[in-house]
């Protein structure tokens, strides 16, 4: 045992080692971080507007931004209420100054560069980069969107989302969607995003809902938002695309799966439920009391352009006290039995007799919806004009002429002859067996005998 524990301390080199110092106590971190400003070797630092030092100030001293207001435009939308945010992290301030510096540079017409990036920055671009980008923006001001890259598009998007006190915001929403529109098909990855900034951007600066630039694929993206009551609440003039949109969330009857959506009726159908129910959605969102007795408040926050480049002082949190429109059981009901009614009408003027089983609806609704098919009655089902007949049918006609008795009695007795021909010999007996004498005598002329043979016969043949 011995001998093993020298062989073990053989290979102890611990006391050939230089002694360790003892280590002093770690200390506790501030927490606390102070804000540095970082300026790119590339440009200078520009000089800050008005608005952007009172953002800048208001975050430094820590105290957040308060603004609340209520929608005029939005039936949905009962309050919103707009936090800045009190931050000692100055994210992205860089960003925004490279776009003030460089937000009013025209470019000029130059060969397209691609460009990619995941979170698009201008340090980001090379001198090609930054010409072409330079020359697409220029252009898409004017409403020419050339061909670029998805990275360009965000970048361009995160310009204006940044630069609400250089930009006036009832310029940067259209701005936002007539991009968002020239290029969501080339990007379609765009729409879950754009969805929401938009929705952000017009709830933080107080703007209504752009529903002029987006209503022609309102329906496609509605899907898509988070909030869809800020939409909704907005359909404007009900216009072909905002009955779409209605139809799709409200109602639970679809009626392009009827089976006379399809086909020669299909044209008619759509236009006459359009045409027929418009008048009552415009009735069922007057009635407030539809979307306030029947659903609860809801409420909702969260934080501003999520996912996007922002700026620490243009970053907002929104908090939302709203009806959910989901939740309006009452308003779903009435629009779903309106629709039903209004196909309903349709397929009686079709004479189909075939009928949808309809839930109470309102008396004022049914009105409205008889009105409109009782102006459409006479365009509904056009009548054909009668059609001349061909002048070859006249051939056909029977001849027409005065009442002939001898010419009866000659067809009669023709045909007596040809049924003599036809029968048998019993049969003849039977049919041409002389009557009865009649108990009472009664003075009549004898039948008249034949004057020539029918079919040129003579009478013994007949016989």
């Amino acid at each position: 045992m011995e001998k093993q524990d020298e062989k073990d301390e053989f290979w102890d080199l611990s006391s050939l080692l230089p002694k360790k110092q003892p280590a002093a106590p770690v200390s506790r971190f501030a927490t606390r971080v102070a804000t540095a400003e970082v300026t790119a070797a590339h440009g200078d630092t520009p000089t800050r507007s008005p608005e952007e030092s009172r953002l800048t100030a208001a975050s430094a001293s820590g105290e957040a931004e308060v603004r609340e207001y209520t929608p005029t435009e939005n039936g949905l939308i009962l309050s919103v209420r707009i936090v800045g945010r009190a931050s000692d992290y100055n994210f992205y301030g860089q960003f925004r100054r490279d776009a003030i510096r460089l937000l009013n540079e025209e470019g000029r017409e130059c060969e397209y560069t691609p460009f990619f990036s995941y979170i698009p920055q201008y340090t980001q671009l090379n001198a090609a980069q930054k010409a072409y980008y330079l020359y697409w923006r220029s252009e898409a001001r004017r409403g020419n969107f050339l061909r670029c890259d998805e990275s360009y598009f965000y970048l361009y998007t995160y310009e204006i989302i940044n630069l609400p006190d250089y930009i006036p915001p009832k310029q940067g929403i259209e701005l936002l969607c007539t991009a968002w529109a020239a290029y969501r098909k080339k990007f379609p990855r765009t729409d879950k995003y754009m969805v929401e900034w938009v929705t952000d951007y017009c709830l933080i600066h107080e703007l209504p809902c752009p529903t002029e630039h987006i209503r022609p694929f309102l329906r496609e993206i509605l899907p898509l938002a988070s909030f869809k009551e800020f939409y909704l609440g907005a359909l404007g003039e009900l216009t072909k695309e905002g009955l779409e949109t209605a139809l799709a969330f409200f109602s639970d009857y679809n009626f392009r799966e009827s089976r006379y959506a399809k086909g020669e009726h299909a044209a008619r159908l759509e236009e006459c439920i359009f045409g027929a129910v418009r008048p009552v959605l415009r009735e069922l969102f007057a009635d407030a009391h539809l979307m306030r007795e029947n659903s609860t408040r809801s409420h909702r926050a969260h934080e501003a352009f999520c996912g996007s480049l922002c700026a620490h002082n243009v970053k907002r949190r929104i908090e939302l006290t709203y009806f959910a429109a989901a939740d309006v059981s009452a308003f779903r009901t009435s629009l779903t039995a309106a629709v039903k009614y209004a196909e309903n009408k349709f397929r009686a003027a079709l004479s189909i007799k075939s009928r949808l089983s309809v839930a109470s609806l309102d008396a004022r609704y049914r009105e409205l919806i008889d009105a409109y098919f009782d102006a459409k009655r006479e365009v509904l089902v056009p009548q054909k004009p009668k059609e001349a007949p061909p002048a070859y049918e006249k051939l056909y006609d029977a001849p027409t002429r005065g009442t002939d008795l001898a010419a009866a009695r000659e067809i009669e007795l023709r045909s007596w002859a040809t049924t003599r021909i036809l029968v048998s010999e019993e049969e003849a007996e039977e049919v041409f067996a002389p009557a009865p004498e009649p108990s009472v005598s009664v003075a009549e002329e004898p039948p008249a005998q034949l004057d020539t043979a029918p079919f040129g016969m003579t009478e013994g043949e007949l016989a």
